[in-house]
């Protein structure tokens, strides 16, 4: 399954996640090429720790693809003009 599906089916299921602000922040950071607290990464268990890697992983290979329009999407993230 490719990694933001992975994510959008995470955060879907898990609601009350306390990794989904992490995502969040994650992706917002991403998005708008602002700074993200690493150590918050370790905070997580093992599994979300590793779909966070991937996005990252995912991020930098496709950053020039629809990957980044995709995540903005999955957390409506408006650049600020």
């Amino acid at each position: 399954m490719n990694v933001l599906k992975r994510l959008e089916k995470h955060l879907k299921q898990g609601q009350g996640d306390g990794a989904n602000p992490v995502f969040e922040r994650l992706i917002r950071s991403l998005c708008l090429s602002s700074s993200f607290n690493l150590s918050e990464l370790y905070e997580l268990n093992y599994e979300d720790f590793e779909l966070a890697l991937e996005v990252l992983k995912n991020w930098r290979l496709d950053r020039y693809t629809k990957t980044k329009d995709r995540l903005k999407e999955m957390y409506q993230v408006t650049e600020a003009t």
